[in-house]
């Protein structure tokens, strides 16, 4: 299985160079799957009409996140500069349904998308006014193939679970990892040479993986703001922290990781 990073969002959060500055710029990184003629997204950062239309991010998430509305940045324009029909991509696999990662859905209308029930409902069916503000009725609203997964169906993996994807290649999971969201999830990929675990917004930059209790200037606090429940989002990272040298972590939003991939820093 081939795996391309990409980075689907450009973001400059509003104050964040005073109190968070690790993450005073962030990327939306993404990963494209290939094998065999067959292409699928893990998330899809922002999307076509989110660029037309930085509204749809909702009034307070648009001006708190300051996205770089830039067309050639969405996964769809991307897709089409690598020689492909967005209409090859099949499958998306998302680690949340947050605006950030699932703005670029209805871009890629045919594709079945692979996710946990319980963000599923959660996105649908908000149960409280965080999970209202966060998920946006306007990225589903052109009707999702959905295709939702119970952690209870996984099998355990290195001090956490794995769940095999229905209908796509060997070697690719979704690995829950709830706290963030409800239904927030990794995405493992078997690439021959160990494993890539896309932890979506599990942690933010690696050197909260490094040092146990110990996180950069602010991103505590930011993550304390972020996380539907702090105190289950940091037991993920405990668990990640012991999953092992042939497993290379990659996080969402890190732009230290954006810099490594890329060769450049994040503009």
């Amino acid at each position: 299985m081939k795996v391309r990073f990409l980075n689907c969002g450009l973001m400059h959060p509003r104050l964040a160079y005073l109190f968070v500055p690790h993450l005073d710029r962030v990327p939306c990184l993404c990963l494209l799957l290939e094998d065999k003629g067959w292409l699928a997204l893990v998330d899809t950062g922002f999307g076509s009409q989110d660029v037309a239309d930085p509204l749809r991010l909702g009034k307070f998430g648009a001006w708190l996140l300051n996205p770089r509305m830039d067309a050639g940045l969405t996964a769809r324009e991307q897709v089409k500069r690598l020689g492909y029909h967005p209409d090859q991509v099949g499958d998306i696999v998302c680690t949340h349904l947050d605006r950030d990662h699932a703005g670029g859905l209805a871009d890629f209308p045919s594709a079945r998308v692979h996710v946990l029930g319980e963000e599923m409902e959660a996105a649908l069916s908000p149960g409280n006014t965080r999970e209202r503000e966060r998920y946006r009725p306007c990225h589903l609203a052109h009707g999702p193939q959905w295709v939702t997964y119970d952690e209870r169906d996984g099998e355990e993996w290195r001090g956490l679970r794995r769940i095999p994807l229905r209908g796509l290649p060997e070697g690719l999971f979704l690995v829950p990892l709830q706290g963030h969201t409800r239904g927030h999830c990794g995405v493992a990929v078997d690439t021959g040479e160990g494993w890539l675990l896309h932890c979506g917004d599990a942690y933010y930059v690696k050197e909260e993986l490094r040092e146990e209790g110990k996180a950069p200037l602010g991103v505590a606090g930011f993550r304390a703001a972020a996380h539907m429940n702090l105190s289950l989002a940091l037991s993920q990272i405990k668990r990640l922290r012991g999953l092992g040298e042939d497993v290379t972590l990659v996080a969402a939003h890190d732009q230290f990781e954006y810099r490594n991939r890329f060769g450049r820093p994040l503009d």
